[in-house]
């Protein structure tokens, strides 16, 4: 059977009064009804937000400083690719602290076994790789000093467990990959905040996936928070890349961000905060 592709919007009911897919809308009211049912319990649901692969200035991360001007930004930074262009453009956005996004975010797996893509695993040897991330950071120091955070953000969100114990001891309080963490909130005594939604669809190039499955993605963490089968203390994380981000995705990702700004029972945190100020 053939999928209809949620991304074309002729092939949707519209509403004609918004211009939006019936589906869409029913979506951004199942995830108002679930803010709502964190409300109605008395508690306030956290959200954070990451971006991935940043290297330079441009158009579309200036959108994105604009956009996450009110919910505060993490973005992960490739140390090898930087380019001088980022760190004068981030001169004045106290919003948005830095992240180390592995070392030059390529694939060391050996092809063709069906493992994925890895930087930060073991197929190269511990004091390869550890060299490598205590050279970034010190490239990432180097240019935006304070607003450097010692967080490791893995490319592919993949990182061997063998490395957590020598990540800690070089002086990282923090790590961020894909999914829910475990309940003990560390790995190896670094504090562990991941992302738990990705609004791109990757697989035959880069597209958003359509306002449904985000949406769909969002509630599944928070409604697992409420219930406690996950640790309902981690916030849930909207993960971007802003070079792939098509125009579509940028009007989901703008809306969201104003929507959790908006609802009583919803907050965007800093990532400084999460991951510097909750370690006391």
């Amino acid at each position: 059977m053939v999928n209809k592709d949620e991304n074309n919007i002729s092939a949707e009911p519209v509403n004609p009064k918004r211009g939006l897919s019936v589906d869409a809308e029913h979506a951004w009211a199942l995830l108002e009804a679930e803010l709502n049912a964190w409300l109605n319990a008395g508690r306030v649901a956290s959200f954070w937000w990451r971006d991935d692969d940043a290297i330079k200035a441009g158009p579309k991360l200036e959108q994105l400083i604009d956009i996450t001007s009110n919910t505060g930004l993490l973005l992960a930074v490739i140390p090898t690719r930087l380019d001088a262009s980022l760190a004068t453009l981030l001169a004045d956005t106290p919003h948005v602290y830095i992240a180390q996004h592995g070392y030059a975010h390529i694939n060391h797996a050996p092809r063709g076994l069906g493992l994925g893509a890895w930087e930060l695993g073991m197929h190269r040897g511990l004091e390869t790789v550890m060299d490598e991330l205590n050279a970034g950071r010190a490239i990432l120091k180097d240019q935006f000093q304070s607003r450097c955070l010692p967080v490791l953000v893995p490319p592919w969100n993949r990182i061997a467990p063998e490395l957590m114990r020598p990540i800690a001891a070089s002086g990282f309080c923090g790590l961020s990959a894909f999914g829910p963490r475990e309940k003990t909130n560390s790995a190896q005594g670094m504090t562990v905040i991941n992302a738990h939604c990705d609004p791109i669809r990757w697989k035959s190039g880069a597209k958003f996936r359509g306002t449904a499955k985000t949406i769909s993605q969002l509630c599944e963490h928070l409604k697992a928070r409420r219930a406690g089968s996950v640790d309902a203390d981690e916030p849930t994380g909207f993960l971007t890349h802003h070079i792939d981000l098509d125009a579509a995705g940028w009007k989901f990702s703008t809306r969201l961000a104003n929507m959790i700004q908006q609802h009583e029972a919803a907050q965007w945190c800093s990532p400084q905060q999460l991951f510097v100020a909750s370690r006391g």
